[in-house]
């Protein structure tokens, strides 16, 4: 009797020990083919599968235990549906994340000192337009102890980095900005949001249109007007600088 209640015993142990495995196995099978679709999407994000990326996918692949053939058919799937799409609907995108890019700004400014003088939309209908659209965005006033500055602002959103940078406008927009801004005596900046969405983007940057030379700023020179994300923005009179 006490030989049975013994293997009995061992017997649930077993058990016990394989549905613990079973789970841990499982919980770890999970976590890697989520970071397997992550290291797709990474990947496929570009349109461009690069011999180096299929070199660190048949790698990774191995290592994690799955069938590297298989995701590389999965990358090239995502890049071809992804190269695929109407060109309309990727109009649509950036329309929405340039305007959701705007609504994330506006609020930077408390409305206690900044007050918002001209807010410029991209209507327009059979190629009509009104000149003011060709402006930056948002013309704003700061008022404090009893001074008072105006200045403007684009707003740009950019998905990812492109070739080493950002190219943020056409040359042709970049030479209104600067003739808006000496024409009206102003300071201009360029308040740049990079990655993630419009609404909520990676990165962030305020860049003095006097500072840029081209309408495609390197990465190196973008380092040093980036800004934190989360504080609000001030604007300083005697230096004429937006933080």
């Amino acid at each position: 009797m006490k030989k049975m209640i013994n293997i009995t015993f061992i017997i649930a142990c077993i058990s016990i020990l394989v549905i613990i495995f079973l789970l841990t196995y499982l919980q770890k099978s999970h976590r890697s083919r989520q970071e397997m679709e992550r290291l797709i999407e990474m990947v496929a994000a570009d349109g461009v599968f690069t011999p180096n990326e299929k070199i660190l996918i048949t790698k990774l692949s191995n290592e994690m235990g799955f069938n590297y053939k298989t995701i590389i058919e999965s990358v090239k799937e995502r890049i071809e549906n992804l190269n695929n799409k109407p060109e309309t609907e990727l109009i649509d995108y950036n329309k929405k994340n340039g305007k959701d890019f705007e609504n994330f700004i506006v609020p930077k400014f408390n409305e206690k000192y900044f007050k918002i003088k001209e807010w410029r939309g991209d209507k327009y209908a059979n190629g009509r337009y009104s000149k003011t659209n060709l402006y930056p965005d948002i013309l704003l006033e700061f008022e404090l102890n009893e001074k008072k500055a105006e200045f403007a602002i684009e707003c740009k959103w950019r998905s990812k980095y492109y070739k080493g940078g950002i190219e943020f406008g056409s040359k042709e927009q970049l030479k209104r900005y600067q003739e808006f801004g000496n024409s009206r005596h102003l300071p201009v900046f360029i308040v740049l949001g990079i990655g993630g969405t419009g609404e909520d983007p990676n990165r962030l940057f305020i860049i003095p249109i006097e500072d840029i030379e081209s309408n495609f700023i390197s990465i190196n020179k973008l380092e040093a007007f980036e800004r934190k994300i989360e504080n609000k923005f001030y604007f300083d009179i005697s230096k004429k600088e937006l933080k």
